[in-house]
């Protein structure tokens, strides 16, 4: 809605002297000077509605961009009785999403109200990326959580060396995993991803989304139970 009439209107309403035909017969220079009066005389009034229109703006960016995250093929753990969803946005050479792993799988098993959704966001670095795509394209091959574990449990380098020890121990086709690493579908979904964080100005890792807010950096397990109570009491 356009500030300069919403703040017009607002006026027209708190005003009740004002009737239809005397606003109908104001000119836009009657109506400028009218507000810029307004406004020197109702500051406050002027800010909160700034700040509820900014409000509805910034919820109704949210709700786009996570029924748009909602249709990125990410890798899920999935509860049949689920009324609550996380999103953990992490990156593989990332410290602090290698501490919440084990709580995000623990909290799976324990809560079977909840789904799991993985958004691969690799933003550290080149290794990020060669992580990232060779964990969804292991996905292929059902093995997806057990090669994201490894990775996350790997504390040094990221390389090629790496990935084909952890595909061998895993028994996951190597020349399989090679061949799918290299379709662009995977490139997609983490551009997707990246352009969901951009949207939700999400720019470090670990990041969570649970239900409807957005929980940036780590998060004990207790804390992410606290937030799910929270979420599901609204």
């Amino acid at each position: 809605m356009n500030i300069r009439f919403y703040i017009f209107f607002s006026l027209l309403l708190s005003i009740t002297v004002f009737n239809y035909s005397f606003a109908h017969e104001l000119n836009e220079k009657k109506i400028n000077s009218l507000i810029k009066k307004y406004i020197v005389d109702n500051p406050k009034l002027i800010e909160d509605t700034l700040k509820k229109l900014n409000q509805d703006r910034s919820v109704k960016n949210f709700k786009s961009a996570l029924n748009d995250l909602k249709k990125i093929p990410n890798p899920k753990l999935i509860n049949k009785k689920a009324n609550i969803t996380i999103y953990e946005f992490f990156d593989y050479n990332c410290g602090y999403c290698k501490s919440v792993m084990n709580s995000v799988f623990n909290l799976h098993k324990k809560d079977k109200k909840i789904n799991i959704v993985f958004v691969e966001y690799p933003i550290l670095s080149k290794s990020s990326l060669t992580a990232a795509i060779s964990s969804l394209a292991a996905q292929n091959q059902a093995k997806y959580f057990e090669f994201h574990a490894k990775l996350m449990s790997h504390t040094g380098k990221i390389d090629d060396e790496l990935i084909f020890s952890i595909a061998k121990e895993l028994k996951i086709d190597i020349e399989q995993l090679k061949k799918d690493y290299s379709n662009q579908k995977l490139m997609i979904i983490i551009n997707k991803n990246r352009e969901i964080a951009s949207r939700l100005n999400i720019r470090g890792t670990p990041a969570f989304i649970i239900g409807n807010t957005i929980y940036p950096g780590a998060m004990s397990e207790k804390d992410i139970e606290k937030a799910i109570e929270i979420e599901r009491k609204k």
